[in-house]
Parts: structure tokens; C-alpha cells; sequence
């Protein structure tokens, strides 16, 4: 296994960071993901060297079987914090980790939560539930 197939997994979580509007989370993304190369003995450049390659770096995995449509309120947060918490802003990220504890417990939310829940899960997925 190269070196790239071992820092792969952590870096394709780094990466997506990148496009926040924060501009000091972006500069802290940078440098997490230069520590993360600098501990496998690489640098910038052998990132843009893997990216550049014919062959895949790493044998990408199957893609996941179907899963069925979240219908609660609860199982639409769960599945926004298992699939798309890398992709969304820090405030959606909070929200989402926010609604899952709340739902789980039985809590009630706002119409303007719901609303702002089910908006997240569409732009992630394209499903509406």
C-alpha cells in the first residue's frame, strides 16, 4: 500500500472542509492537511502527483447498496450526521448534531427547524421525504 493510500481516508475528510466561507477554517483545514502529509513523509506536491495519476491511488470501494428513504424527522437528521456532516456549513453541522440529540430524546422542534432539516437532507441527497 503507498504512503497516499495511508493518509487517503483522513485527507478525503480534510478536503471537503475546504469550501466553508470561513476563511480561518479554511486556513486551518490547509494546515491539518499539510501535518497529515508531513507525518507520512510527504508534502503538496505529492498530493497533486497522486491526484495526477493514471491509476487510482487506492481501489475505491463498491458503491453502497440502496438505502431506503428516512421518514422521520430523526432518521432525516441521522442520516444528514452519517453522510453529509463533511459537506455542510459548521452552523448546519452544529444544527444537525443538535437535532439528532434533541429527536433522539423525544424533543420537539420548530416548523422553521423542520423546514431547515428537511432542506439540508434534500440538498445532500435530492430525496424529499
Amino acid at each position: 500500500m503507498s504512503d497516499m493510500a495511508l493518509v487517503a481516508p483522513k485527507l478525503s475528510k480534510l478536503i471537503p472542509m475546504l469550501a466553508t466561507d470561513h476563511d480561518g477554517e479554511v486556513v486551518a483545514t490547509v494546515r491539518a492537511i499539510s501535518r497529515t502529509l508531513k507525518g507520512a513523509g510527504m508534502d503538496f506536491h505529492n498530493l497533486v502527483d497522486a491526484l495526477c495519476e493514471r491509476k487510482p491511488a487506492y481501489t475505491p470501494a463498491p458503491p453502497p447498496s440502496p438505502e431506503p428513504v428516512p421518514r422521520s424527522l430523526l432518521d432525516i437528521a441521522i442520516w444528514c450526521r452519517t453522510h453529509a456532516l463533511g459537506r455542510l456549513k459548521h452552523v448546519e453541522r452544529k444544527f444537525i448534531c443538535d437535532m439528532v440529540e434533541r429527536l433522539s430524546k423525544g424533543g420537539r422542534i420548530s416548523q422553521k427547524q423542520e423546514n431547515w432539516l428537511r432542506n439540508i437532507y434534500y440538498w445532500n441527497c435530492g430525496d424529499v421525504p
